[in-house]
């Protein structure tokens, strides 16, 4: 059984130290669609698993999010800007 987090404000790992986060519901770039269901990535599904990963860390969960829309924005130059905040901040607080 894992340990607690010495650090409660860091994101708890969905994996043992050492070995990464099983999930099927990755983003395959360019087009940013889900690994897991096909559907536009994150999914409902990723975004359940981000806020277990991010549960005490919500201002990374956002920091995280945005990186990763800055990268998609890239690859989705003809999806409208607001769209794409939308789809990646828009479940964030």
């Amino acid at each position: 059984m894992p340990k607690p987090s010495p650090h409660p404000d860091q994101p708890r790992p969905l994996a043992q130290p050492g070995r990464p986060a099983v999930t099927t519901h990755h983003p395959i770039k360019p087009d940013w669609t889900c690994g897991g269901c096909a559907g536009e990535w994150p999914c409902q599904t990723r975004r359940r698993e981000l806020r277990a990963e991010y549960d005490r860390a919500p201002v990374s969960l956002a920091l995280y999010l945005a990186a990763q829309l800055v990268d998609a924005a890239q690859d989705l130059a003809h999806v409208p800007a607001g769209h794409l905040h939308y789809r990646f901040l828009g479940g964030t607080r």
